[in-house]
């Protein structure tokens, strides 16, 4: 199964653009947090958490005491993000392009699903398109890719 983003259209776009619009890091090469979530305690025992980095996401699954799973998606092979809340939680189902590994969070405060999932989007597009949102202030950086993915 070929995917769009390994076709030969997309290698030879990727080849031939200039390379000073793929965003480059002055960080020493690390990818700075943007947001952090936890499920809510009460109602899991064993409370999951996700981090929204500029390069990628991080799920960490606590599957009991001292025991965890991580799962990371790059930046580049996010699929698609969907976001579903209710009065107070919601849940994220964030998919890979590749069909690998998946994250499934459910249980967290609804206005953290939907700043995840814009912050998510943002990142995926400025990533693909190789969109330059980087800034020096990591708080004008969040607020440049809520709006890259934000919803109108």
């Amino acid at each position: 199964m070929r995917y769009p983003a390994l076709s030969d259209i997309w290698r030879l776009d990727m080849a031939t653009r200039p390379k000073n619009t793929v965003t480059g890091h002055s960080h020493n090469g690390q990818s700075r947090v943007l947001m952090r979530a936890r499920q809510i305690f009460p109602l899991t025992l064993f409370p999951d958490e996700i981090i929204v980095e500029e390069l990628r996401i991080i799920w960490f699954r606590r599957m009991g005491p001292w025991s965890h799973e991580v799962v990371s998606i790059m930046a580049t092979d996010i699929a698609c993000v969907n976001a579903a809340s209710g009065p107070f939680f919601g849940h994220l189902h964030i998919q890979s392009l590749t069909g690998g590994p998946e994250i499934m969070i459910d249980n967290l405060f609804r206005k953290d699903v939907y700043k995840i999932r814009s912050l998510v989007e943002g990142i995926a597009l400025s990533a693909r398109e190789g969109l330059r949102i980087e800034d020096s202030n990591l708080e004008a950086e969040r607020q440049n890719l809520l709006r890259a993915g934000s919803l109108h």
